[in-house]
């Protein structure tokens, strides 16, 4: 069943609302051809997106868009790589609480493959390097099929996280992988793909 889950790569960045369109779709397609899933890699156009339970109250100078994902205010731009897995996990018998465990396991895994370490904090979803967030999870599921991903910064502009909390925490400072910029894309989404691919054949076996 893993074989049969594709992989799409955007090159360029995507608007956010043009993209959602299209997550739409891929999500709808993945619900009715009762297929495991698909994987996206893109990179977005500079958006802040805050989560669909978020008061809007606190960012009322900052124009940003609401997300049907979990989690609290956030940065999106080039030079940061999302990755959205949208997989029928129920189809696959994998509930909500093991699939958040499995994209940081798979990231973690994939991250000390290049000899950086990578971990995770009582302060929410994500993972930490060094002290700075470096990457950000935030998820959906609808109709067993989900939504929504992870973004790993490589060398976004982090000036534009500056003018928020990031997942509303003033604590919080974000840094950049710049290491991996080192990696030609193809190479990397690839690489991200079959980690995380290997991680999901480790928890179905």
């Amino acid at each position: 069943m893993i074989n049969k889950i594709l992989t799409k790569n955007f090159d360029i960045p995507q608007n956010y609302e043009d993209f959602n369109i299209i997550h739409n779709l891929i999500h709808l397609d993945v619900l009715t051809k009762d297929s495991p899933g698909c994987l996206l890699f893109l990179e977005y156009k500079d958006v802040y997106t805050v989560g669909r339970f978020t008061k809007n109250k606190e960012y009322e100078n900052i124009p940003f868009i609401r997300s049907s994902r979990g989690g609290d205010i956030t940065f999106h731009g080039p030079g940061q790589q999302v990755f959205y897995p949208v997989l029928n996990i129920k189809k696959l018998g994998v509930s909500l609480h093991d699939f958040v465990d499995l994209m940081h396991s798979f990231l973690i895994k994939f991250l000390q493959s290049k000899d950086i370490s990578a971990c995770r904090s009582k302060k929410g979803p994500g993972l930490w390097v060094d002290g700075n967030k470096i990457s950000f999870f935030g998820v959906a599921v609808k109709k067993g099929v989900t939504l929504h991903g992870i973004s790993l910064n490589i060398k976004c502009d982090l000036n534009k996280f500056e003018l928020i909390n990031p997942c509303g925490d003033a604590s919080i400072k974000v840094g950049n992988l710049k290491i991996l910029d080192k990696i030609e894309r193809n190479r990397l989404t690839n690489e991200l793909g079959r980690f995380f691919l290997d991680e999901l054949k480790f928890f179905l076996s």
